[in-house]
């Protein structure tokens, strides 16, 4: 409700998802090549200090702001914390702004960004050109998109980003804070994170119930009610303990029902042959403090800290069709593997994970999600 009341306050249209001004925590450095001066296009670049394919993006994006300093702006976005992104400037050093996104009410969500690095070119008045990986923003596209603009438009930089003044760092958080709480709100991407010991969630309910539940998009159905847009906290301690507990409190918050049903379904059983070749937790360590993260690249993933299950789940959503498991194991592991290719997937999964992907017709469990009664 306050991000709400603070749109408000702001006088920023909820109508147009991408109209400036856009919320940050605050300008980490400034633009070292260009000042902004009513540049005719913005482009903002997601990026993260865990991203290895983020660093040549973002040398592709200063190489594009030096070619075409009158025409476009580039600002680069991490929704990771101001030490963070300090740290890592200090040894990786960006002559783009480099902004801190703003939580919950972020970039990252507003964009819909499911993957770094990831892009978005725009009208100083908002309005989404191009968006997707970085390299498809070329010279030629800056050059026919600005011919389009007629007029340069008169724009400060307060108008294209609000500095929002975040505290949440610097409050100790009562167990009243920590209190669930969840409320319906409009339709958005996800995001999810922890601070200060706080889970934190804001995008749609099925995406919430599929964490809770821990499964697939193929396993969660409505019945008599559409998904809808939620917002929601509760103490991270409580969610570690039972999952299903918190689901429990949700169900009774906003009056709906998950039943569970049993549906014959073919699926790519993920049968782990060899134990010893998994990895550890050790692999990949992205700094996000244990918290399960992934990056879709567009031959690989790499995840620190998906479950067997997680990585399964991530593949469902990610191949559009079902793998599943359902075994033991359900120790954190990091990963990197090919997926875009089946057979090359395959033999990455038992070559380097001892996993041997299976088709088998199994029960699958389906969630239905229906109004209360």
């Amino acid at each position: 409700m306050k991000y709400l009341l603070l749109a408000c306050l702001l006088g920023i249209s909820l109508s147009v998802a991408s109209q400036p001004p856009f919320m940050i925590s605050k300008v980490i450095s400034q633009n070292k090549i260009v000042n902004f001066n009513n540049q005719k296009l913005l482009v903002i670049d997601f990026w993260a200090t865990w991203c290895f394919a983020c660093g040549p993006a973002t040398e592709q994006m200063e190489t594009l702001q030096e070619t075409k300093p009158d025409k476009v702006f580039i600002v680069s976005v991490s929704d990771e914390t101001e030490e963070t992104i300090s740290a890592y400037l200090q040894k990786n050093p960006i002559r783009l702004a480099v902004l801190e996104d703003y939580q919950p009410s972020s970039m990252v969500n507003l964009f819909q960004v499911k993957s770094r690095p990831y892009a978005v070119l725009l009208t100083l008045d908002g309005k989404i050109l191009y968006k997707g990986h970085p390299s498809g923003i070329t010279e030629k596209l800056i050059d026919k998109y600005a011919l389009q603009q007629k007029s340069r438009p008169q724009k400060s930089w307060n108008d294209l980003f609000y500095t929002v003044k975040n505290t949440t760092s610097q409050v100790t958080l009562t167990e009243k804070d920590k209190k669930l709480f969840i409320a319906k709100q409009p339709q958005t991407g996800k995001t999810m994170y922890v601070e200060n010991g706080l889970f934190q969630y804001s995008g749609p309910l099925s995406e919430l119930i599929k964490y809770l539940l821990d499964c697939s998009n193929y396993q969660i159905e409505f019945n008599g009610m559409t998904d809808y847009g939620v917002s929601m906290h509760c103490d991270e301690s409580e969610l570690s303990n039972s999952k299903t507990a918190v689901l429990q409190q949700i169900e009774k918050l906003l009056s709906f029902t998950v039943q569970t049903k049993s549906k014959p379904m073919e699926a790519s059983v993920l049968d782990v042959v060899n134990p010893k070749l998994l990895w550890d937790d050790k692999q990949i360590n992205w700094g996000n403090n244990g918290q399960p993260t992934s990056l879709i690249g567009t031959d690989h993933i790499e995840a620190d800290n998906l479950t067997l299950k997680e990585i399964a789940n991530l593949l469902s959503d990610v191949k559009k069709n079902l793998y599943y498991y359902d075994g033991n194991d359900v120790r954190p592991h990091d990963w990197n593997f090919q997926y875009l290719y089946n057979g090359l997937m395959m033999d990455d999964l038992l070559n380097n994970f001892g996993i041997r992907l299976k088709t088998e017709k199994i029960d699958l469990p389906i969630y239905i999600v229906s109004h209360q009664d």
